[in-house]
């Protein structure tokens, strides 16, 4: 990974995070929202011990274009656990780098992708990425996502992060295990894939 390169035009952030020499992730808008949503639900089926957004943010040099961060705002004004969950973002948009793409992107890609995920497909594609991470896994959507990236090696799914990170130390073991049972009843999580990154990471 390239560190300490120059900040590219259009790209706003913390500077200081590209000299650390962290992986560069880029992210879509629901990652940030289900990482942060169990961090704001107090109901008592909601994993505790740990808070999955803010050690992304410690463990990744996080970008996101612009339009992630539209999204994210579109969906903090309600009183609902997903608002409370975008309002965490938004409070630490500090944390992210992000990127005016539009004009480089042009309309979406024509693969039935959103406006954001089009813009962090294109991140993914020309910038110094490592990994982009999607939410968008079990579905016909990810296999889009598979065929618009240049570099398939670089897609990962949130629950595979979370895994990766319980790996490295950065979140405990159990309390991945709790929010994996979270995400897959609250998110519906395709049981065998959690499974299968289960017996490869937390066993």
């Amino acid at each position: 990974m390239e560190t300490g390169r120059e900040v590219q035009v259009g790209e706003r952030g913390n500077v200081d995070r590209r000299m650390a020499g962290k992986a560069v992730a880029v992210v879509d808008t629901n990652v940030l929202l289900n990482l942060a949503i169990p961090v704001v639900d107090n109901r008592s089926k909601a994993p505790t011990g740990e808070d999955p957004f803010k050690t992304l943010l410690v463990s990744y040099d996080i970008h996101v274009p612009d339009s992630v961060l539209g999204e994210v705002t579109d969906a903090s004004g309600g009183d609902d656990l997903l608002s409370q969950a975008a309002k965490l973002v938004l409070r630490a948009a500090d944390s992210l780098t992000t990127h005016d793409v539009r004009d480089e992107v042009g309309e979406p890609v024509d693969y039935g992708l959103d406006r954001g995920e089009s813009e962090a497909i294109w991140l993914t594609n020309n910038r110094n990425v490592d990994f982009l991470i999607t939410d968008d896994f079990g579905s016909t959507k990810y296999l889009l996502l598979n065929l618009a990236l240049e570099d398939r090696n670089k897609l990962f799914t949130t629950p595979h992060i979370l895994c990766t990170l319980a790996a490295d130390g950065a979140l405990h073991p159990e309390y991945v295990e709790e929010a994996l049972t979270y995400y897959f009843e609250t998110k519906s999580w395709d049981g065998k894939y959690v499974g299968l990154l289960r017996e490869r990471y937390l066993r």
